[in-house]
């Protein structure tokens, strides 16, 4: 991991992020270009800072702001429980991981592992079970991350019309291993 991340002050998001953090979303959704189809649109500033607005408030929902030194917003991570999330799924023990991302400059640094690290543990604090997220099938740069990060596919790839993407699902599992009894 680089000496980079240790310049970084990871703090809780609050409603005066609002901007900044759907800015990078919809900024870090340009990638996809290279990918989706000719016809693809990344979601409005509008769109995504409406969305974060209402995650902010929702007292279940988990977001972590990484500044740069000088104040400037190098990524965020959010987690919310999966029965609020798209394809929702009733029950208390599985988490959906939003919105990992790193601002472009800060690529390589370790600050998504960071992230990532700090979101699992928030999860396993708040007694979920397991982690889940989606990202584009073909955003080979960050399903090779989330391999890494021990995250594994689940099923095949489908087609979800918010985004108008292929997507994949993987999930983390959370809970610890427990030690045999000894006799």
């Amino acid at each position: 991991m680089s000496d980079h991340v240790s310049a970084f002050q990871l703090r809780p998001a609050t409603d005066a992020d609002v901007q900044a953090l759907a800015r990078a979303v919809v900024d870090g959704v340009g990638v996809y270009r290279s990918f989706a189809p000719p016809d693809w649109r990344a979601p409005s500033l509008a769109h995504e800072a409406e969305a974060l607005r209402a995650l902010l408030a929702d007292d279940d929902v988990w977001c972590l702001v990484a500044e740069s030194e000088d104040g400037a917003l190098a990524g965020q991570v959010t987690i919310l429980p999966a029965s609020h999330a798209p394809r929702p799924v009733p029950g208390p023990a599985l988490a959906h991981l939003r919105n990992l991302f790193v601002e472009r400059d800060f690529w390589g640094t370790g600050l998504a592992r960071t992230l990532n690290a700090a979101a699992v543990e928030a999860a396993r604090e708040r007694g979920y079970e397991e982690l889940r997220l989606f990202t584009p099938a073909r955003q080979e740069r960050a399903r090779r991350f989330y391999e890494r990060e021990g995250w594994v596919p689940v099923g095949e790839p489908f087609h979800d019309p918010g985004p108008d993407l292929a997507l994949v699902e993987y999930r983390y599992a959370l809970r610890s291993e427990r030690p045999a009894a000894s006799s």
